[in-house]
């Protein structure tokens, strides 16, 4: 009899930076060229920008740049040459399976229910994984970070950020789920990094605040 164990599809996920440097070390030197990290198909990935100049997505190896600052207006390119990443955290997914919500309830947080899809599809959630949220969301609190300088608390960096929330909006999240990887990609709060992406603005950012509505669908690597 063979048991029936987890298994890692083959994500190849790549970690460049750590959040404790750039919050308590002051870094803000890029650590890796997005036209390197986007030389192949499948790629998909979250970060910041270098200096802490933006916002960076990655989705199907599209590359998603936006910046902003506070009271300032948003912009997007899609071009990754000459940019660096600050921070980022990529894998390769060439399959995705779809989980609807199918307008239930979370009994336990967003983070517990995608460890527990996760681990009921195979996945081994104990390991680094992407996941994909898309739909119609009630509510989307996100921010497009800009450079706040070397004082103050997370908080005040984030009052110094291009600030918005949307709702009732149809959009997509990418984000990465790791139980391993605090101050490194994800904060020490919670298990995941999600970045938004209105693909009718072109606009993306990283996600405060999530409100789920029935009409959604979580995607998870096949």
């Amino acid at each position: 009899m063979v048991s029936c164990q987890s298994k890692q599809p083959n994500l190849d996920i790549k970690i460049y930076g750590a959040l404790k440097d750039i919050m308590h070390g002051g870094a803000r030197e890029g650590v890796v060229a997005l036209s390197d990290v986007v030389n192949d198909d499948n790629i998909y990935g979250v970060g910041a920008l270098e200096g802490l100049d933006g916002e960076i997505l990655l989705w199907d190896s599209k590359t998603i740049l936006t910046r902003a600052e506070k009271g300032g207006t948003a912009s997007v390119s899609n071009d990754p040459k000459n940019e660096k990443a600050l921070l980022l955290v990529t894998a390769t997914v060439k399959d995705w399976i779809e989980i609807p919500f199918n307008g239930k309830r979370l009994e336990t947080s967003l983070d517990d229910y995608i460890y527990q899809m996760a681990k009921k599809n195979n996945i081994n959630a104990e390991e680094p994984f992407p996941f994909i949220i898309e739909g119609i969301f009630n509510k989307v609190k996100w921010h497009i970070i800009s450079d706040p300088g070397l004082e103050g608390t997370h908080d005040d960096h984030m009052n110094k950020s291009w600030n918005q929330t949307d709702e009732k909006i149809e959009a997509k999240i990418l984000g990465f789920y790791s139980t391993k990887h605090h101050a490194v990609f994800t904060h020490h709060t919670t298990n995941s990094h999600m970045h938004y992406y209105d693909e009718n603005s072109g606009l993306s950012g990283h996600v405060d605040d999530l409100v789920l509505s029935k009409y959604t669908v979580l995607k998870l690597p096949k």
